[in-house]
């Protein structure tokens, strides 16, 4: 029996999500010239393709979260007549002790060609939130690397659950 109570208390306190509140909004870690995020916003609802419905970071169990995005300060080279990117962008959830709840690497790659160079890149992406997942706040955390100029960004924001 108390194998069982501890086994719960250390499962409660590792998925147990951050205590924080979430109203404190973004941190973002990467160089003010470098490459950076220059847009981005969370929402219940993918909507239209160049458009959101802004949220203030609460959600419900079970649902899908997109965010919406958009990068500058990249590089890029040109070859055969076109300019080209190398961007990829990986999307976590995590618990305010790490754990990952959901993660995909690579969930989006920019490497098309382009007649000229551009300066912003803008995409969505989504979270999925488990059923399982207990009320609180947690940390949605998105990556972006550029492979040209062997830089990355790091977009951690958290969202409450409930």
């Amino acid at each position: 029996m108390m194998i069982i109570l501890v086994g719960l208390l250390l499962t409660s306190l590792v998925c147990s999500p951050v205590s924080a509140s979430a109203a404190a909004p973004v941190e973002v870690q990467g160089p003010a010239d470098g490459l950076r995020f220059s847009d981005l916003g969370w929402s219940k609802d993918e909507n239209d393709f160049f458009e959101y419905v802004p949220n203030e970071g609460v959600f419900e169990r079970g649902t899908r979260v997109w965010g919406f995005m958009e990068v500058t300060g990249f590089e890029s080279y040109f070859a055969d007549g076109l300019y080209y990117n190398d961007l990829t962008v990986d999307v976590f959830l995590k618990t305010g002790f790490g754990l990952r709840l959901f993660g995909k690497r690579d969930v989006i790659e920019f490497n098309d060609g382009t007649d000229e160079p551009q300066e912003y890149i803008w995409f969505y992406l989504w979270v999925d939130i488990p059923w399982w997942a207990p009320p609180g706040t947690y940390i949605a955390e998105v990556v972006v690397r550029d492979r040209v100029g062997e830089q990355e960004v790091v977009h951690a924001e958290k969202l409450r659950v409930r």
